[in-house]
């Protein structure tokens, strides 16, 4: 009898339904950053035509990320499926390097996020230590997914549901409020040339639009994955992609270019002319109910993924450890490592300014491992979907290279760190297997 010592991965179990995977799409993607990220991509453009054109590409590519995503969630419909795809199509430590590149962000994102929704707590209860406050955020969503997932999803939803609201209502200022006088603004950025200004506005629109890839994470855990995953991946950002549009050209209707792109607290001024003194009092309230919807989606995510890595023997297997039939063993390490993050965040956060470049190129193979895992049964749509998406990935990717050459040196040199790590791990997997084997013979 052979045993290597792995569990066998999550199977299905029906829990989430159509609803439940669109509003996780939506809560994966729409973070802080529609209420932030428009003024960057504004100060970008130079003008509104790059904005809107930075805004639209930026969808068509999500669209065609989505397609792609959406047919290997189809055909690997496992729980952790982000780590499990680039396992199959290319090699353990290239699945193992990607992976904990990304979790490692995305622990420092959460804590990033919790930190703010810290600091709005301080300005209502001074004396407030915005740590302590993070802190205690991340474990109370921690206690809140030890329910379980069912508990977990339907909190998401509303925690979602009410940012949505609120994204609605800025929406809504595009017939509520009068248009902010005319500007003349310049056709491009002082310095830079037409393409430039595109390509660096493309980039901060992309941050925006990301996340959804990860939905592939809950697919063991779909009542009928293999239908219902592909359709609600699409769905969600169909419906983010209009929800972005119209919010930005309420951002425009209601400052005016010139403004959006000079200004900081745009949301908090759109607010304002909404509803008055109270409109910021409202802003403030939403975002910490959306900090928590951030911070509790990332923990529905990522410690699938890490549950998948230690299946697979990458990780310990005790972060796979179980009771009652949840495991739990992988959330217990990803908070853990969220609330690390809270303390050291600066540290990570210089480190992570250096994976951006990593994360394109990783994106572009995540896409691309349908062709391992489909061989010539590709659609010709989603052959197109593809590639439009590589190529965009690669696209970011080069601007990143040329626009901030050591950022791409750096996180070259940091994928080859853990790279190393990665074979160090394997090299032990393969070794404990082998050693198992002959306690068999």
């Amino acid at each position: 009898m052979r045993s290597s010592g792995k569990k066998p991965p999550i199977q299905s179990n029906g829990t989430l339904k159509m609803f439940d995977v669109v509003m996780l799409v939506i809560s994966l993607v729409i973070g802080m950053g529609i209420f932030r990220a428009p003024a960057v991509v504004a100060s970008r453009s130079g003008n509104e035509t790059i904005f809107y054109l930075a805004w639209i590409t930026g969808g068509v590519i999500a669209i065609c990320g989505a397609l792609a995503f959406a047919d290997i969630g189809r055909r690997m419909p496992v729980t952790g499926a982000y780590y499990r795809i680039y396992a199959k199509a290319y090699h353990p430590v290239v699945a193992f390097a990607v992976n904990v590149i990304i979790l490692v962000s995305n622990a420092a994102s959460a804590a990033g996020v919790a930190i703010i929704g810290a600091e709005y707590v301080a300005s209502w209860l001074p004396g407030v230590h915005t740590s302590i406050t993070a802190t205690t955020m991340i474990v109370v969503l921690y206690g809140l997914n030890l329910l379980g997932l069912r508990t977990s999803a339907t909190v998401q939803n509303v925690l979602i549901g009410i940012k949505v609201l609120m994204l609605l209502c800025i929406i809504a200022a595009l017939v509520l409020v009068d248009a902010a006088p005319t500007t003349t603004v310049s056709s491009v950025l002082p310095g830079k040339g037409l393409w430039e200004s595109f390509g660096l506005a493309l980039i901060a629109v992309s941050f925006t639009y990301g996340g959804y890839q990860s939905t592939i994470n809950f697919g063991g855990e779909i009542s009928d994955s293999t239908r219902k995953m592909p359709l609600a991946i699409v769905l969600g950002v169909l419906i983010i992609t209009t929800i972005y549009l119209l919010a930005n050209l309420a951002y425009v209707h209601v400052l005016g270019f010139d403004q959006l792109a000079h200004s900081t607290s745009i949301a908090a001024m759109v607010v304002d002319r909404l509803f008055g003194s109270a409109g910021s009092t409202l802003l403030s309230i939403v975002l910490v109910i959306s900090v928590f919807g951030y911070v509790n989606v990332a923990m529905l995510s990522n410690p699938r993924v890490i549950n998948a890595m230690s299946e697979d023997g990458v990780l310990p297997t005790r972060l796979s450890s179980s009771s009652g039939g949840f495991r739990h063993g992988s959330l217990i390490a990803f908070t853990l490592l969220s609330v690390l993050c809270v303390y050291v965040g600066e540290s990570f956060e210089r480190i992570l300014n250096y994976t951006i470049f990593i994360d394109a190129i990783g994106l572009a193979c995540g896409a691309a491992s349908i062709y391992w895992l489909a061989g010539p049964r590709v659609r010709p749509h989603i052959h197109i979907a593809v590639g439009v998406f590589v190529l965009s990935c690669v696209f970011t990717a080069v601007n990143i290279a040329m626009f901030d050459t050591m950022a791409a040196v750096y996180g070259l040199a940091l994928f080859a760190v853990v790279i190393l790590v990665g074979i160090a791990m394997f090299m032990r997997r393969s070794r404990a297997t082998q050693t198992d084997d002959t306690r068999h013979l």
